[in-house]
């Protein structure tokens, strides 16, 4: 009987991905898709893509809204976002960074980075007294009214920010939500001064917590992460000027030269 011939190093699975693009087409849409459009951006027909969306769903990797009908990624590709996110090498070495700045700033820190769709945190050093701020790993950021959200807000690209920008600019109208913008050209003021400053602040006027974040910058100059240091309001110095914000600018400069970022002058 002959051998069977040896499998080829480049096979793969041909479903796995199609499936594939599926999943590439809901993280790029920037919000849940129609099955039409979902199937467009994929490149196949609509009724191809609803068969592996039934299969994406049984796996948790898609989710399926039953009253607009749209899908969207599920719990475990966020998860799996999350995790890998987590692993990250740069991560890894930034964390001995935000625990030495919580020890100076007798405060926590957290480092944030985008995950698909909003900023979310990966990593938290609380500080060691009773009044420390919290907040679980995977935390969504507001990005107009929270301080690591509003550095998103300034240096990700808009066509990235853009639609979830205009969500929470209706939001903050409809609830009237104390101390956020609800207009595009009051949130754009607010995002100009944190790009001049290099920190954004907020002063607990959200539940009670204030806020002082900057932006880390990788090899391209992109936005990579972002730092934060976060506790209950009156116990921070929340102030673009104050010792707090330069010392949250200098972690974030250095984690920037860890990455290769550019660095300031002098």
């Amino acid at each position: 009987m002959p051998e069977p011939a040896p499998e080829s190093p480049r096979a793969g699975i041909q479903s796995i991905e199609v499936a594939g693009r599926l999943l590439h087409a809901l993280l790029e849409g920037g919000e849940a898709l129609r099955l039409a459009d979902l199937a467009r951006h994929a490149g196949m027909p609509s009724a191809k893509a609803h068969r592996y969306l039934v299969s994406l769903i049984r796996a948790g990797l898609a989710v399926q809204n039953p009253a607009s009908g749209r899908y969207d990624l599920g719990p475990l590709a966020l998860r799996l976002g999350l995790h890998g996110i987590a692993r990250f090498e740069p991560l890894r070495l930034a964390e001995q960074t935000i625990a030495a700045l919580s020890t100076q700033a007798g405060e926590s820190a957290a480092l944030s980075v985008w995950a698909g769709r909003a900023p979310a945190i990966v990593r938290v050093a609380e500080a060691r007294h009773s009044l420390a701020g919290q907040v679980p790993l995977g935390h969504a950021c507001p990005l107009t009214w929270s301080a690591t959200g509003l550095v998103f807000a300034a240096f990700e690209p808009a066509a990235r920010t853009a639609p979830l920008l205009q969500e929470e600019l209706r939001q903050n109208r409809r609830v009237a939500r104390p101390g956020a913008p609800s207009t595009a050209a009051a949130l754009e003021t607010r995002l100009a001064t944190i790009r001049r400053a290099g920190v954004a602040v907020v002063d607990g006027a959200q539940g009670g917590a204030a806020a002082v974040a900057a932006p880390v910058h990788d090899a391209h100059g992109a936005l990579a992460m972002v730092v934060t240091v976060f506790g209950p309001q009156g116990r921070l110095d929340a102030t673009p000027e104050g010792p707090l914000a330069r010392l949250v600018a200098e972690a974030a400069t250095q984690l920037s030269a860890l990455m290769g970022g550019p660095q300031p002058p002098g």
